[in-house]
């Protein structure tokens, strides 16, 4: 399973970030002078040389991208300009290569020469109708700019001095052209048949508008893909654990909700990590820090719409809450490499769970319930947190049955075997909002407990933190805690969300940035200040929600997976095809 995550995750590592439009721009005009001075080198000394240069290769390559991508951006103004210059870009690059081969060819054989020509317009043709199809979700109007794009290389070819068609053949020509590019078409669609079959079949979505979808989020956050996440998902039961720390003028919540904050962007369950602590705000005006269950991608809601079921599971809760004093102690356990924190209130503990710096991956729910019951026989509510705070890269969960699962378990029953002196219940918190694009919209935040040593929970909406720059933290926060004279613990939290994701890759830790590192620094200097006496609730409850599903996120993976290697032999097969039939139908018009 291990293996098929990485091969499916590995297909984001070709996307790539554009630079900016006036650098494409530029390539444009420059890859078009650059050709014109290479065809035209056989007329190197003559007096009209940089003339013809520079002609032939505006007049071959650049105005007609330039007028692709200005006549596709009037086309469609809401599509951003570097998007439709780096296709046109990518097209001009096509075209460059086949004018050289056609101009080889043509010394050995006219018709291979055009043949060439031929055969890269109607690649380039094809190009423009996927990247408008799938990046700029055009169902229709990709066609359209199919077309629009080749006939604007094909007038200037024709009306470049070097190139001149005869008089009345331009039709002809370009009846040439356009049944290239439609012989292409028509092996592009046969190829998405084909792949369209498996997901078809075990999904009830097709592969072409899953990949749709995909784009339509990822480039625009738009929410389509939501539908087909709906049509596969599945019923399931889990829980939200919930702590209230009610002080003097107000209510600080420590949430987690057993759903995994993904798929990605803000898909599904991506950005339940701050929106649940904005509906908190908004609802009971309350600061709320919310966790990272164990739980993996199997229950990844089908859309964040679910989100109220989480809600009406936490209302319920606090319209019951019944405050109580309460004294606090903070107690750490560890077996093997397995490393967990247990912050022990009254009948009720917050354990959190790190293999750092070994990777702190995801843990299956059903492990994760074990490991509750285990925390249970020593408390009557335990919230289970995943700390995910050493992000090495290495794609993997743990499952029961593990080493790692049982590790876990023996680090849990020793922190909580131990009994440490209990001090009564103060909290000081402080929160700070970062414009980093590897934080989410939950931002920072610093809650500090008055155990002895003192507990400093350092929770960043994030996908993860890099082993070195939880090791600066930590180091941070004890420093801090030495020039105040008082004796700082720290664990360090990321909530995993997966509205961070960005465009190369699904593996996006925060890493070593010394800005973040002042906000966190100062978070916990604010933290530290703000300590008030706090009364005390827990409780859990179990509530319904749809999900991605453990079947289904095997079933997908797998899926994809098949499509990619049915793709690497059909189709080289359907081009190869394609340019058979191609050959066979121009020798014949």
């Amino acid at each position: 399973m291990a293996k098929n995550i990485n091969q499916a995750v590995g297909l984001t590592s070709y996307f790539i970030t554009l630079p900016p439009a006036r650098y494409l721009m530029l390539g444009i005009v420059l890859l078009g002078l650059v050709f014109g001075f290479l065809i035209d080198s056989s007329h190197y000394g003559q007096s009209d040389f940089i003339q013809r240069a520079l002609l032939d290769g505006l007049m071959l390559l650049s105005i007609p991208a330039l007028l692709s991508t200005f006549v596709v951006k009037l086309m469609s103004m809401k599509m951003p300009f570097r998007r439709i210059a780096a296709t046109a870009l990518g097209g001009e690059f096509v075209y460059a290569i086949a004018y050289s081969f056609s101009l080889l060819m043509s010394g050995v054989n006219p018709f291979w020469g055009q043949l060439v020509l031929l055969v890269g317009a109607a690649l380039v043709f094809v190009f423009w109708y996927v990247i408008a199809r799938f990046i700029f979700i055009f169902k229709y109007r990709s066609i359209l700019f199919a077309i629009l794009q080749l006939l604007f290389y094909l007038v200037f070819l024709l009306s470049n001095q070097a190139m001149t068609a005869p008089p009345g053949q331009f039709i002809d020509i370009a009846f040439r052209y356009y049944i290239s590019a439609f012989i292409l078409l028509i092996s592009l669609v046969i190829f998405f048949t084909i792949i369209n079959a498996p997901m078809k079949k075990n999904l009830g979505v097709s592969s072409t508008d899953a990949a749709s979808f995909f784009f339509s989020q990822w480039l625009y956050h738009n929410k389509d893909m939501e539908r087909a996440l709906e049509q596969v998902g599945e019923p399931a039961k889990t829980i939200v654990h919930l702590m209230g720390f009610k002080r003097e003028n107000d209510t600080v919540y420590f949430v987690t909700p057993y759903v995994h904050y993904g798929p990605f962007g803000n898909l599904g369950g991506s950005e339940f990590s701050s929106l649940i602590a904005k509906e908190m705000m908004s609802v009971y005006k309350s600061e709320s820090f919310i966790f990272h269950g164990t739980v993996t991608h199997d229950l990844n809601p089908v859309s964040s719409s679910e989100m109220a079921k989480v809600m009406g599971a936490i209302d319920s809760m606090i319209k019951g809450a019944k405050f109580d004093d309460a004294k606090v102690s903070l107690s750490a356990g560890i077996h093997e490499e397995c490393k967990a924190q247990a912050l022990v209130i009254n009948d009720s503990a917050l354990v959190g769970l790190s293999r750092a710096p070994l990777v702190t991956e995801d843990i299956n729910f059903g492990l994760g319930l074990a490991m509750m019951s285990e925390a249970e026989k020593s408390v009557k509510n335990a919230m289970i947190v995943d700390q995910h705070n050493a992000e090495t890269g290495e794609i993997t969960s743990f499952d029961p049955g593990s080493v790692v699962g049982f590790n876990y378990m023996e680090a849990i029953k020793d922190s909580l075997a131990k009994s440490e002196a209990k001090k009564p219940l103060k909290l000081g918190i402080a929160s700070r909002i970062s414009s980093s694009p590897m934080i989410g919209g939950g931002g920072i935040k610093v809650a500090v407990f008055s155990c002895a040593p003192e507990y400093v929970v350092v929770l960043i909406d994030s996908n993860g933190v890099t082993p070195e720059l939880r090791d600066k933290v930590e180091s941070s926060v004890k420093a801090i805690g030495k020039s105040l004279k008082r004796d700082f613990a720290v664990g360090v939290f990321t909530t995993d969300t997966h509205q961070t994701n960005i465009v190369r890759g699904v593996v996006n830790p925060l890493k070593d940035e010394e800005d973040i590192l002042e906000s966190i620094k100062g978070a916990v200097k604010e933290a530290a200040a703000d300590m008030k006496s706090a009364r005390f609730f827990s409780g859990k409850s179990w509530f319904d929600i749809n999900v991605l599903g453990a079947r289904q996120s095997i079933e997908i993976i797998s899926t994809v997976n098949s499509i990619v290697a049915v793709a690497k032999i059909t189709l080289p097969l359907i081009i190869i095809g394609a340019i058979i039939t191609l050959l066979a139908v121009l020798t014949r018009i």
